[in-house]
């Protein structure tokens, strides 16, 4: 005759199962690797500087430097429709706004 789950296995699955689930709650409060922080002057005046949509020089930038890593292997339309698709890595803009 075959048995069930015994008393020893229900209270080893319960006891583990339990652990298991405060583990991962207590660790899940701790696992807090990144804040949000408003922009102190400093920071703010670094970020103007590199990404500004007045003058956009960090934005030509990237555009030349995808224009001379595209060179030779692309046509001037695919250099063209990879520059319009491409964004700002610290604004997050299109680097054709400028």
């Amino acid at each position: 005759m075959e048995r069930g789950i015994t008393r020893r296995g229900l209270l080893s699955t319960t006891v583990l199962a339990g652990a298991g689930a405060i583990a991962a709650a207590s660790a899940a409060r701790s696992a807090r690797a990144l804040s949000l922080q408003p922009m102190d002057a400093q920071s703010r005046s670094l970020y103007l500087a590199a990404c500004s949509s007045r003058d956009g020089a960090y934005h030509r930038e990237l555009v030349a430097e995808a224009r001379k890593e595209l060179a030779g292997r692309a046509s001037d339309a695919q250099i063209e429709a990879a520059i319009v698709r491409m964004t700002c890595p610290i604004c997050g803009c299109p680097i054709t706004t400028f």
